[in-house]
């Protein structure tokens, strides 16, 4: 979220952006809705940018999809790879199945609750089936 921030105020301030801080705060925090949040984040760039002129809103547009670019294909894939091994099909599935029955706010805890399942399938079923099935191997 913090590198998003960074590199969106970098990118608004080099263009001459009005509201640039308030506009790179927004996408900041926005990030933390994985694949939606940066669609909603740069709605309101978007629309300060076509206060100026349509020109400035293609360059903020183009801004917004390379940071976006940039943070899906780069960044977050090696911190997932570290920090949680969840398939990006499984966050857009959860995102898109839990945001039906709790909305906006499904589209949030989406991530979070997708990993919770995971973890508690891991601890209460797979790692007793191994053990079962690996009867040589001392529990931890």
């Amino acid at each position: 979220m913090f590198v998003i921030f960074v590199l969106t105020a970098i990118g608004l301030k080099i263009i001459g952006m009005p509201m640039w801080l308030a506009l790179a705060i927004i996408a900041g925090f926005l990030n933390f809705i994985p694949n939606f949040g940066p669609i909603l984040a740069m709605a309101p760039a978007l629309l300060v940018a076509l206060s100026q002129d349509p020109q400035t809103a293609f360059i903020v547009a183009g801004i917004y999809i390379f940071i976006q670019l940039l943070e899906s294909n780069l960044i977050t894939p090696k911190v997932q790879q570290h920090l949680i091994k969840i398939p990006p099909a499984l966050i857009i599935t959860s995102q898109v199945i839990v945001a039906t029955f709790a909305g906006l706010w499904g589209i949030i805890l989406a991530t979070p609750i997708i990993l919770i399942v995971i973890l508690l399938v891991q601890d209460l079923y797979v790692k007793p089936q191994e053990e079962k099935n690996n009867p040589t191997v001392p529990p931890q």
